[in-house]
């Protein structure tokens, strides 16, 4: 039902949905992972698992880098170049070594010069002044592309020095303040650079990005030093609010399915549980106060699996 109903439709037309799926039984867990991420990828989508046992879910930055570090950046560009080169005109390049400008202007047998200058233009035109995408983002994926077209040791270099900031893996802002960029990636700005993800997804594109939030861990009591995340009921409450957050913003997100896979404790109405009745503001989100004991209503934002 989900790959007919939100990924072959709703989603890949731009919508974006929040789900959470709660298995009654573990054996589920894995099985839904598995099935919905391969559905996504033979549809065209990016996949993204996000376990909260390894990051910290109730830190919206946490969770942007960790998403950000399972897209392949590289391909995304090259492909918006490919894109952008048969606006002009161009065919698409054959595989090689060779520079990706070099490489278009071989299979249109033209200049590589005149290539690489219009296309920068390109870049500069349809990706640097794209107002809806945050200005940080944007530099990024301007330089991105720019690196991607030219190749190289230098291209190289300015690309890892970019996924690096991306991806949480080097926080010194100094590292690329050279490519116009001047924020850290914090709660401040990480939803802003997530709704700028999902859009740019769209814009190379791709059907759209599938996302699993793992969020089991939550509802442990105790902390049972396996040398994974323990969240205290401080940090569940902040992640209960992140996850509002994204409820209320999907508006603004473009192309996404995300899929919360809690524990069944998560079921749990006890205001001094770690259940959803522990956050009333996403209770009232996502409860279904009424429902058959008997059959399922797949449309609901809560759904029971067995």
């Amino acid at each position: 039902f989900m790959q007919h109903e939100y990924l072959d439709s709703f989603v890949k037309e731009g919508g974006s949905v929040v789900k959470f799926a709660v298995p009654l039984g573990e054996q589920v867990r894995p099985v839904l992972a598995g099935g919905l991420g391969q559905a996504a990828l033979d549809r065209g989508y990016l996949f993204a698992l996000v376990n909260a046992e390894e990051t910290k879910v109730h830190m919206v930055d946490h969770v942007f880098c960790k998403v950000a570090d399972q897209v392949p950046w590289q391909r995304l560009g090259r492909d918006v170049i490919v894109k952008l080169a048969a606006q002009q005109g161009y065919a698409p390049p054959s595989d090689g070594d060779d520079p990706l400008f070099v490489r278009i202007a071989n299979a249109n047998r033209v200049e590589p010069d005149i290539v690489r200058n219009e296309l920068r233009d390109s870049i500069g035109k349809q990706i640097l002044k794209h107002r809806e995408i945050s200005k940080d983002f944007r530099a990024a994926m301007t330089h991105l592309c720019l690196a991607e077209l030219s190749g190289g040791e230098d291209g190289a270099t300015k690309i890892q020095v970019l996924t690096d900031w991306l991806t949480g893996r080097n926080k010194a802002i100094a590292a690329v303040k050279p490519y116009q960029i001047y924020s850290r990636i914090n709660r401040a700005n990480a939803r802003h650079l997530f709704e700028s993800l999902l859009r740019w997804v769209k814009l190379t594109g791709c059907s759209g990005m599938v996302i699993i939030l793992d969020t089991a861990r939550f509802t442990l009591t105790r902390n049972p030093r396996d040398e994974k995340l323990y969240y205290s009921k401080a940090a569940v409450l902040d992640a209960y609010e992140v996850l509002r957050q994204f409820i209320d913003g999907t508006d603004r997100l473009e192309g996404c399915l995300l899929v919360v896979v809690p524990d069944r404790e998560f079921l749990d109405e006890d205001v001094l549980g770690r259940g959803v009745g522990a956050y009333q503001a996403l209770k009232y989100r996502v409860i279904d106060e009424i429902r058959d004991l008997r059959l399922v209503n797949p449309l609901a934002s809560l759904v029971r699996l067995v």
